[in-house]
């Protein structure tokens, strides 16, 4: 009994280190970039307006120093870097990189607050 107790905490200490090695080796989140218009037809226009409400819900008090926002409408330029080098294909988009400018996690098109909220969660913003 005693020999079963004890392989029982082990397995469950295993478990438990395991588990925090795999979440100390996910990528941390340095930046959050978000793309968005101000001058676009009225479809896009509408989606645009809905994702920069619900990102200025999520990326308040300490994670806006988190956001990088830009609107292609009045600085394509800054923007055209980031549509290159990620693919972006529609706006509103938002790109979560890590310190090295990798890709964590990317969203284009109608955004949810809940889902940018947990996948900030996830990547510890």
């Amino acid at each position: 009994m005693v020999r079963k107790t004890v392989f029982t905490i082990l397995l469950i200490l295993a478990a438990a280190l395991s588990n925090a090695v795999s979440h100390a080796d996910q990528p941390k989140l340095a930046q959050v970039v978000y793309i968005t218009l101000t001058k676009a037809c009225g479809c896009t226009l509408a989606i645009c307006q809905a994702g920069d409400i619900m990102v200025g819900n999520v990326f308040n008090g300490a994670r806006q120093s988190l956001l990088k926002r830009i609107d292609y409408s009045t600085d394509k330029e800054a923007a055209k870097v980031y549509i290159k080098q990620y693919r972006v294909t529609q706006a509103p988009a938002l790109l979560f990189l890590d310190a090295k400018g990798n890709l964590l996690w990317t969203k284009a098109g109608e955004l949810d607050e809940k889902e940018i909220a947990d996948k900030l969660s996830q990547f510890g913003g």
